[in-house]
C-alpha cells in the first residue's frame, strides 16, 4: 500500500504551489485534481501581479515558488505599475497567455522531482480521531497520506448564474464538487459560508475596433519576476502585445439600470457575498451612481487565439443584456461575444478556524489554502498554497510549523488577516493592509525571504547562487559609494536624495558586472538606500507605540484618512481604545495609521472636532 507524504487536492494556483513546495522539500507528493488538462487554468483575468498582488508573487519567487516562473514564461505584456509613486507601492503586472500558462504549469509539475499527478474527484476521506488517513475518489480508489492540503477553489457546491438561469459548476464548462460541503461541516466539524465571484463576457478580437481605444503598451526593457538572468531565455521573447483602454457610457448605465430585475444579484438568486474591490458592472452602477463612466481594459487571452477579456465589466446579467452592454462601449459597437460572463457562487471555510500555518486547528494533519479560505485572486491563492505546502512537509518531517510574519511579508499580512480577523467578503490584498509596507517592498522580497526558505529546504542551489551574487554586488557597490565623495558628500549620502538615481553618477567602475544588473537589482538597491532612514524611524515609533482612549461618538463624524466604510465598521464595533480598533475586521492598517495620528493630535491638545 502506497502512503504519500503529502497529498494535495486541487490543481489551481494554490494546489500547484502547495504540491511544488512539498516536493521541493523532499516529500513524496501527489496532486489530485478534477481534470489534468486544466491544471493551472486561469479561469478569470489572464494576468498575474499588480499592486499588492505582485508583492505576493515576488515573495513566492523569493522562496523559489511557481506562479512567478509561469508568469514570466507565458507573459504577453510586462508592466511595472505605480512608477510615479514611491517604491513601496510599485509592483509588476504580467498579462499572460492563458493557454501557454496552463501548458507551462503542466510541464513544470511533470518535471518536478518527488511530485506526481492523479486525475479524480475526491468524495470523502478516512479518519482516525483527529488525523486524516486517506482520501476516497469517485472511482472507488483510496489514497493514503501522512499530510493533506485541500485547495478546492470555487468548486465546493459551486453554482453558475447567467441571468435567472442557474446550473451546477465550479467554473464555466466544469462540474462542481457537490458531495464535499456537507462532509466538511459534518465530519470535519468546519463552519462554512457562501461567497461569489464572476467574470465578464469574452470577445472576438476581429470584431473589436481598437482604433477607438487608448493603447496600453508594456515596459521596455521587459521586467521579470525572476532576477536569474541565465533563465530569461526561457521567458518572453517578444514583441509585447498591447492592452487597450476604453470606458462605459451613459448608455451602458441606462441599460443596466433598466435590467436590474433580471440580475441574479438583485433578484435574490445569489446569497453569496461578492468581492467589494472587484465588483460586477451591476454593482458599480448601483453603488456609484454619480460616476458617468468606468474604465474597461481590453486584454488579450492568448497569442494564437482571437479572444479578448474586457476587464471591468464582470456581469451575470442575461446574455442579451450583456450584448447590449458590450455594444454601448466605444470600440465594441460591433463586438461579438464568444463566451458570456457569469457569476459563480461557492462554499468556503471561515479561516479563523485555522492556525497561522493554515492548518485546521482541531485536526492534526489537514491544511487549507486558496479560495476555500475566503480569498479571491490567483496570487492570494498561490501565497496560501506555498504556506500550506511548506507546513504540510514540515509536519511530515516532524518539525514545527513555519508561519510568515506580517512585519516581513505580504504573505504574512494575508495569513494573519485571515486567521485573526476572518472574512465577511472575498479577501483581496492591497498595500494599504500592510503597516510595514516601506520595508516589505516588491524589489526586496528575496532579501526578506530567500534565506528563510533556504533554511526550510525549498530554495534550489541555482536560486541561492543568484541571491548570493546579488547581495555580494550590493555590498561592493555600497562600499564604493560610501568611500567616494563629491562636493563634500559621499555618493551614498547623495543617493538618498529623492531626485537622484544610480544613473545620475554615470558609469560606475565597481562592482564588476554592475552594468549588467537586471533592473530589479538597480531599483532594489536604490530603494534600500533611500528608505533605510524612514524604516528605522518607523521601527523606533512602533517600539514605543502609545495607547489611546477613543472618546464616545468619535466615529459619528468624519476623520481624515478614514473612508465611510471604515467609519461604519468602527461605529458598529464601538472600540474604546486604539488597541481594540486594531482588532476590528476590515479596518486597514493605512486607516489605523490615520486614526493613530488623529488620536495623537487630540492627546497633544488639538481639537478632535
Amino acid at each position: 500500500m502506497k502512503v504519500w507524504d503529502v497529498v494535495v487536492v486541487g490543481g489551481g494556483h494554490a494546489g500547484i504551489e502547495a504540491a511544488s513546495a512539498a516536493a521541493r522539500m523532499g516529500c513524496q507528493t501527489l496532486l489530485v485534481t478534477l481534470h489534468l488538462d486544466l491544471v493551472g487554468q486561469m479561469s478569470c483575468n489572464p494576468s498575474v501581479g499588480g499592486i499588492g498582488k505582485g508583492h505576493i508573487v515576488s515573495e513566492i519567487e523569493a522562496m523559489d515558488g511557481v506562479i512567478s516562473k509561469l508568469a514570466d514564461r507565458s507573459g504577453l505584456q510586462f508592466k511595472l505599475l505605480n512608477t510615479r509613486k514611491g517604491y513601496a507601492v510599485q509592483a509588476l503586472r504580467v498579462q499572460c497567455d492563458r493557454y501557454r500558462y496552463r501548458q507551462e504549469a503542466r510541464l513544470y509539475l511533470e518535471g518536478q522531482k518527488n511530485l506526481f499527478l492523479r486525475q479524480g474527484e475526491v468524495v470523502g476521506w478516512g479518519m482516525e480521531g483527529t488525523v486524516l488517513n486517506s482520501l476516497n475518489l469517485h472511482d472507488g480508489t483510496e489514497i493514503f497520506g501522512r499530510s493533506f492540503v485541500l485547495t478546492t477553489g470555487t468548486f465546493l457546491s459551486g453554482a453558475l448564474h447567467i441571468g435567472l438561469n442557474q446550473t451546477e459548476g465550479g467554473r464555466g464548462g466544469e462540474r462542481s464538487s457537490k458531495q464535499l460541503s456537507s462532509r466538511f461541516a459534518g465530519e470535519l466539524g468546519l463552519s462554512l459560508g457562501r461567497l461569489k465571484t464572476g467574470t465578464p463576457p469574452r470577445l472576438s478580437g476581429r470584431t473589436i475596433d481598437f482604433s477607438r481605444m487608448e493603447p496600453q503598451p508594456g515596459d521596455d526593457p521587459v521586467p521579470f519576476f525572476s532576477h536569474d538572468l541565465s533563465s530569461h531565455t526561457l521567458f518572453f521573447q517578444g514583441p509585447q502585445i498591447p492592452c487597450h483602454l476604453t470606458s462605459t457610457t451613459d448608455e451602458t448605465r441606462s441599460i443596466i439600470q433598466s435590467n436590474l430585475h433580471r440580475s441574479p444579484l438583485y433578484s435574490g438568486k445569489i446569497s453569496g457575498i461578492g468581492p467589494r474591490y472587484c465588483p460586477s458592472i451591476e454593482d458599480k452602477i448601483v453603488k456609484f451612481p454619480e460616476r458617468s463612466s468606468h474604465h474597461v481594459f481590453i486584454e488579450p487571452e492568448g497569442l494564437l487565439v482571437d479572444e479578448y477579456y474586457p476587464n471591468g465589466i464582470s456581469t451575470s446579467l442575461p446574455v442579451d443584456v450583456q450584448e447590449q452592454i458590450v455594444h454601448s462601449i466605444p470600440g465594441l459597437e460591433n463586438a461579438m461575444i464568444t463566451r458570456p460572463g457569469y457569476a459563480v457562487e461557492y462554499d468556503f471555510v471561515f479561516p479563523d478556524q485555522l492556525t497561522h500555518a493554515l492548518k485546521v486547528k482541531h485536526l492534526d494533519n489537514l491544511f487549507l489554502a486558496g479560495q476555500i479560505n475566503g480569498t479571491t485572486g490567483y496570487e492570494e491563492a498561490a501565497g496560501q498554497g506555498l504556506v500550506a505546502g511548506l507546513n504540510a512537509a514540515l509536519f511530515v518531517r516532524g518539525e514545527g510549523p513555519w508561519t510568515p510574519d506580517r512585519a516581513f511579508s505580504y504573505i504574512g499580512v494575508m495569513v494573519d488577516d485571515l486567521v485573526s480577523q476572518g472574512v465577511d467578503e472575498p479577501y483581496r490584498m492591497f498595500t494599504s493592509r500592510a503597516e510595514n509596507r516601506l520595508y516589505i517592498r516588491h524589489h526586496n522580497a528575496d532579501d526578506r525571504l530567500t534565506e528563510v526558505a533556504r533554511t526550510l529546504g525549498s530554495v534550489s542551489d541555482r536560486q541561492w547562487e543568484w541571491y548570493q551574487r546579488k547581495r555580494e554586488s550590493f555590498h561592493l557597490l555600497r562600499t564604493y559609494l560610501k568611500s567616494t565623495r563629491r562636493e563634500g558628500s559621499t555618493l551614498l549620502q547623495i543617493l538618498k536624495r529623492p531626485e537622484v538615481s544610480l544613473d545620475s553618477f554615470g558609469d560606475l567602475p565597481t562592482p564588476k558586472g554592475f552594468s549588467a544588473w537586471p533592473d530589479p537589482w538597480r531599483i532594489g538597491f536604490e530603494s534600500e538606500v533611500k528608505y533605510e532612514g524612514y524604516i528605522r524611524i518607523s521601527q523606533d515609533r512602533d517600539s514605543r507605540t502609545e495607547e489611546y482612549v477613543i472618546p464616545p461618538g468619535l466615529f459619528e463624524g468624519s476623520i481624515p484618512g478614514l473612508s465611510k466604510e471604515v467609519l461604519s465598521r468602527l461605529r458598529k464595533a464601538a472600540p474604546k481604545s486604539f488597541s481594540e480598533a486594531r482588532a476590528v475586521r476590515g479596518v486597514t492598517h493605512g486607516a489605523l495609521e490615520s486614526l493613530r495620528t488623529y488620536l495623537k493630535a487630540g492627546k497633544n491638545g488639538m481639537s478632535l472636532s
